[in-house]
């Protein structure tokens, strides 16, 4: 299996080439990680909104971290089952311990 990547970890934006088990192109061991988890465990933060009851407004909202990127439309349905009420403070729990992967749902904006 041979796969080309280019890391976002940092601006260098490094090409990375694998061949099956073999990592190249990385300048850091921080490219080597990526390509590392992005083959055998993929993970990505998910945003999302979620609705306000008397507002049109909707709170915008995030995960405190990466999750597995298999997780994501589960993590989506979790987050659709909420509908929050002022005041929203900004990096506020919204979901805590979603679908018990360690992390956190957080508001991104403040509501009064």
């Amino acid at each position: 299996m041979s796969k080309t990547l280019t890391c976002i970890v940092c601006p260098n934006g490094c090409e990375l080439h694998v061949d099956g088990e073999n990592i190249s192109g990385y300048k850091c061991p921080r490219g080597l990680n990526y390509a590392k988890e992005e083959l055998f465990a993929p993970k990505r933060m998910v945003t999302s909104s979620v609705k306000i009851t008397g507002l049109d407004e909707v709170c915008p909202v995030k995960t405190s971290s990466n999750v597995p990127k298999e997780k994501m439309f589960e993590v989506i349905k979790e987050i659709n089952k909420v509908s929050l009420k002022r005041p929203i403070k900004y990096h506020q729990i919204i979901i805590k311990n979603v679908l018990g992967l360690g992390v956190d749902i957080i508001s991104t904006k403040e509501f009064d």
